[in-house]
């Protein structure tokens, strides 16, 4: 599991799946791409696009997928950017396949 910290960033590609969680709560921000995230003690997925981002609470274990395409996250100081985060609505793991191929 990789330990990611403000200012740090992914790049993903296709296919490619990493564990990552944070000491302190930051903002996932996706840069390009799209991913599938699962945060460990949330029961749902969340599927995000470019210019989405994602309130990630410190401690958690977080896995990142990029979808068919390559992906590159940016994650924020969680206050960054408050003015303008949004909660991507959460995608029931039973609607994920077909979300896949989208």
């Amino acid at each position: 599991m990789k330990n990611i910290v403000a200012n740090d960033f992914l790049i993903l590609q296709p296919g490619q799946l990493i564990s990552v969680s944070a000491d302190a709560a930051l903002t996932m921000q996706i840069d390009c791409g799209r991913v599938w995230v699962t945060i460990e003690g949330v029961n749902a997925d969340y599927w995000l696009f470019d210019g989405d981002t994602l309130a990630l609470i410190a401690g958690r274990h977080v896995v990142i997928e990029a979808v068919k395409v390559f992906s590159r996250i940016d994650f924020l100081p969680s206050l960054q950017f408050a003015d303008r985060l949004c909660m991507p609505m959460p995608v029931a793991s039973s609607d994920i396949e077909a979300l896949a191929g989208y």
